[in-house]
């Protein structure tokens, strides 16, 4: 009974602080910048890799984690079987530039998870799930993860962020700390809120409408730290006045050097990239893996970050937990999953 009671009430706990931290009127300039905004380089789908963009891919994803990319972007759709795979869209422009051999038929609309998985980019990558994503989650410690599911409409949304959440439930709970939706409305981010409890998100402004001074409000007065906006969107002003509220900003998608110099001495905190590293742009050291092996990092810079730490030796939901050990799992899997990758060719 006294389990069950400290249980009810370290959940009450995790609620009040949640309601106090990101009511009206808690200010983000009160709190510490999320621990992964010390990165300057948000990796665009991955990065790109041998001159391509948009690929997604696990080889993009470990030949920039090779380059110091700590913070990877993920581009997040739908299938037709109703799963989630790190792909930008199903347009047929994206076939004809990965040299996929998608029937006709089936080009302007969403593949199964299966058909998605038997086309391999540029006839050589390979294409991931959110699963796929998550167990790389847990075995890069120190990678944090951006998601860009693109969807607004309230119903998709429910079902984009339920798969998200169950692929954490399945990997390991740890991972949502490392996991920073891009969210792209007000109603949005309550939405998201209520499905499930990540520490980190970025309001991003690329679907947005709001004015600036709309914009530099809601972060005031809802805790909002970290905005990312497309390059039209940032100005001076603008990013003086995100600053000042509280808020950092990230500009999007930048590959010149001197361009990216450009916006950093404008005071945005970084940039998406899709080839550009830190040695390129003149930031020294690069970062480096900060973790031993199977160490997670903790994001405790609030009260929100403590509650989902506490909370994450539970799934997010109440869900039966994963039987064995998940990480032979996953590698038991991955020569399957992975083809034709080796599975040890995942390790960090």
């Amino acid at each position: 009974m006294n389990r069950i009671l400290k249980k009810a009430a370290s959940m009450l706990l995790a609620g009040a602080c949640l309601f106090t931290l990101h009511a009206p009127g808690a200010s983000a300039a009160e709190q510490p910048q999320p621990e992964w905004t010390q990165y300057s380089l948000i990796a665009h789908a991955m990065g790109g890799i041998d001159g391509v963009d948009y690929t997604n891919s696990l080889e993009a994803f470990k030949e920039n984690y090779a380059k110091g990319q700590r913070v990877f972007e993920a581009d997040f759709s739908l299938t037709e079987d109703g799963q989630l795979a790190a792909r930008h869209d199903w347009l047929p422009y994206l076939a004809a530039k990965f040299q996929q051999d998608i029937p006709e038929e089936k080009l302007d609309a969403p593949l199964t998870m299966a058909e998605f998985k038997s086309y391999p980019i540029l006839r050589k990558y390979t294409p991931l799930s959110m699963e796929d994503v998550a167990y790389l989650l847990k075995l890069y410690p120190d990678v944090y993860l951006v998601t860009d599911t693109k969807e607004t409409d309230p119903k998709i949304v429910q079902q984009q962020f339920t798969l998200i959440r169950d692929a954490v439930n399945k990997v390991d709970p740890k991972i949502v700390d490392r996991i920073v939706p891009e969210l792209y409305s007000p109603s949005m981010i309550a939405q998201v809120r209520s499905i499930i409890p990540f520490p980190n998100y970025i309001y991003s402004l690329y679907l947005s409408e709001l004015e600036p001074e709309e914009i530099t409000e809601y972060v005031k007065t809802h805790g909002i730290r970290v905005v990312a906006m497309p390059t039209e969107r940032a100005t001076p002003e603008f990013i003086a006045a995100l600053k000042e509220a509280g808020a950092v900003a990230y500009v999007h998608s930048l590959n010149e050097p001197n361009e990216v110099k450009d916006y950093l001495d404008m005071g945005v905190n970084g940039v998406y990239t899709d080839f550009l590293t830190y040695s390129d742009i003149g930031l020294a050291p690069a970062p480096t893996a900060s973790s031993e092996p199977g160490e997670v990092r903790q994001a405790s810079y609030t009260a929100t970050a403590a509650a989902a730490a506490s909370a994450a030796q539970e799934p997010l939901e109440e869900e039966e937990a994963v039987d064995g050990n998940v990480l032979d799992t996953f590698i038991e899997m991955i020569s399957e999953i992975f083809v034709p990758v080796e599975s040890s060719d995942l390790q960090p």
